[in-house]
């Protein structure tokens, strides 16, 4: 028990709310154009894979179901260091992770590669 009233005493002692009002209050001109940025991207990525959705004549039914594994691809690839191969590994995990699922594998790719320019990994 000593420890863990040692933990929120040290705790208490460290945090401040006017310290974290104050930091909030310095770096939220940036945090807001980071966040808007971010929602532009999303935003246009969202169309982009709607557009190849409709080409390839896939249900309304299962629109969210593509959205969603293309919201996880742009969370993997927006603003991360990671890109090349590894992107490309980590893009076909998700593909087949979302091809279990019941989604069509041709058209995850087709996101994979229209929206987002990232190519099946090398073999």
């Amino acid at each position: 028990m000593s420890d863990i009233t040692r933990r929120i005493s040290r705790w208490k002692a460290k945090y401040s709310p006017d310290i974290a009002a104050q930091t909030t209050a310095r770096i939220f001109d940036d945090m807001t154009a980071r966040y808007e940025a971010s929602m532009i991207a999303l935003n246009s990525m969202e169309i982009d894979t709607k557009q190849v959705l409709s080409a390839s004549g896939i249900d309304t039914m299962y629109i969210v179901f593509y959205l969603d594994f293309a919201r996880q691809l742009f969370r993997l690839s927006h603003g991360r260091t990671i890109s090349g191969p590894t992107l490309a590994r980590e893009a076909q995990v998700l593909l087949e992770k979302w091809q279990a699922r019941g989604l069509d594998p041709a058209v995850l790719a087709a996101i994979r590669f229209e929206v987002f320019s990232v190519p099946a990994p090398a073999a």
